[in-house]
């Protein structure tokens, strides 16, 4: 009997174990924001930031980080492009309170953009956009 139940334990262990290996992959990444912008009505200051973001298929929870402190997470999609982008950047809209809303990430080396937010926001009046060099 106590073999058995050794023998359940482990094999409860090894698969607990195996099922974080199929969870979705948690991918990271660099911005420096150029300009005050906002995300998910938090306003960001110009500065450098970390990227970590998780999740299946397009859509993933994106979590933006000053040092070690998250400041926003919010929910954006993955979005492929032809070409991998030659630098790290971002674009942002203006919104008529005269504000910027950050829109879209890209990232050097990578064949897919971050779209942040809500794609009905997110198509309404792009602004700018900025590349680190």
């Amino acid at each position: 009997m106590k073999l058995s139940r050794s023998l359940f334990t482990l094999a409860a262990v090894s698969l607990l174990s195996s099922a974080g290996t199929f969870a979705a992959p948690t991918t990271k990444g660099n911005l420096k924001l150029y300009e005050p912008v906002n995300v998910q009505g938090k306003q960001l200051a110009p500065g450098e930031y970390s990227l970590q973001w998780s999740g299946d298929g397009p859509n993933v929870e994106l979590t933006i980080a000053s040092g070690r402190r998250d400041v926003a997470t919010v929910s954006a999609q993955v979005v492929p492009v032809t070409e991998k982008n030659k630098t790290n950047g971002y674009t942002s809209r203006r919104d008529p309170d005269g504000t910027s809303a950050l829109t879209e990430i890209f990232l050097q080396g990578r064949a897919y953009e971050i779209r942040v937010g809500e794609p009905s926001a997110r198509d309404a009046q792009p602004s700018s956009g900025a590349s680190n060099q």
